[in-house]
């Protein structure tokens, strides 16, 4: 493509009176310059650098050719006062066709790093929505993409909070599955946002139950605080949804949540083809069997003493010790609170 505007010089040079000359103070020469920038779309940077160094040539050669005749044509640019049979002209305008080259070449691979950037990205925005899918905030995914974190495996003080629907399989027995899917969404949607406002993530949904963890992917000043406001939440919601529900004739449900404050290991699990990002340890089993419990003491929501211990001076005022409990899978037992909703 370089050659094209050599070849209307080349042309002038054996079939007009002057010759190359005719041109070489004309427009032909600018496509130079834009067969030059056309290189940098190739994202080549020696490409460019070669387009200028042989367009550079070309004008020089051409204008040895039309020595002869530049005597022949306009001898001053008006506009610029220019003497146009000097020979430093010409080489100044060859030097400047050999620079847009480097040019060139600077402007695309720049170009290309930023672009290369942006895919990259996307690629990784791709990758955490994968990953955590609509169940974390924008803030959470922009953290972990800005930090470059690393999701193989970190441990961390955390607290899990399990909620779980009471007797769902009484509650969905003998009722129409898409209109039990719709209710289970409706609640879905409430709990989730809760949890969200307050920094939480939810980990993942296990049937009609949740997982959810506080101060890991975001890290929190007061994850207990976080945590315990957004059960508080979680529980103000499904009440307002039970009146909802029982205006237009559908039935309703009780959940209770469960929390524990205390080291997990969070990462990426699964094959190769098919990960999710998960915390594992004996905080999620304990937070798990405390959901358990809150039944048998009558309580929608039941914290144990890590996360008293870690709660503000206003949110232990709405805690009540209940004393302590056996859980399973734990050799000790575990003193607990009961907060009021």
């Amino acid at each position: 493509f370089v050659s094209l505007p050599g070849i209307v010089l080349l042309l002038s040079h054996l079939y007009l009176p002057a010759g190359s000359a005719t041109y070489l103070n004309g427009p032909p020469i600018y496509l130079y310059f834009f067969v030059i920038f056309m290189s940098g779309f190739f994202f080549s940077r020696l490409l460019s650098i070669l387009a200028g160094l042989l367009a550079g040539a070309q004008y020089f050669v051409f204008y040895i050719l039309a020595s002869d005749h530049i005597a022949t044509i306009t001898a001053a640019d008006e506009l610029v006062q220019q003497d146009l049979t000097s020979p430093e002209i010409y080489f100044f305008r060859a030097l400047m066709i050999v620079a847009a080259g480097p040019i060139t070449a600077v402007l695309s691979e720049n170009s290309k790093k930023l672009m290369l950037k942006m895919l990259n990205e996307q690629e990784e925005k791709s990758a955490i929505d994968r990953l955590f899918g609509q169940f974390v905030s924008n803030e959470v995914k922009n953290k972990i993409i800005s930090e470059k974190r690393d999701l193989i495996g970190n441990r961390k003080q955390v607290v899990v909070l399990f909620s779980d629907i009471r007797s769902f399989s009484t509650f969905s027995e003998g009722k129409d599955p898409e209109a039990i899917v719709g209710q289970l969404n409706e609640y879905f949607d409430r709990m989730v946002e809760c949890v969200v406002n307050e920094g939480g993530t939810v980990d993942k949904f296990i049937g009609d139950a949740i997982m959810v963890v506080f101060g890991g992917l975001l890290e929190l000043e007061r994850p207990c605080d976080n945590a315990l406001r957004a059960a508080l939440n979680m529980r103000a919601q499904l009440n307002q949804l039970n009146a909802e529900w029982r205006t237009r004739g559908l039935p309703v449900f009780e959940a209770g949540i469960g929390l524990h404050f205390g080291e997990v290991l969070e990462g990426t699990i699964g094959s190769k083809d098919r990960k999710e990002f998960t915390v594992i340890g004996d905080t999620v089993n304990t937070a798990a069997r405390l959901e358990g419990v809150t039944k048998e003491y009558q309580r929608s929501i039941v914290l144990s003493d890590s996360v008293y211990a870690g709660l503000s001076s206003d949110l232990q005022a709405r805690c009540e010790s209940l004393g302590e409990t056996r859980v399973k899978g734990k050799q000790t037992a575990v003193r607990i609170y009961g907060a009021a909703a």
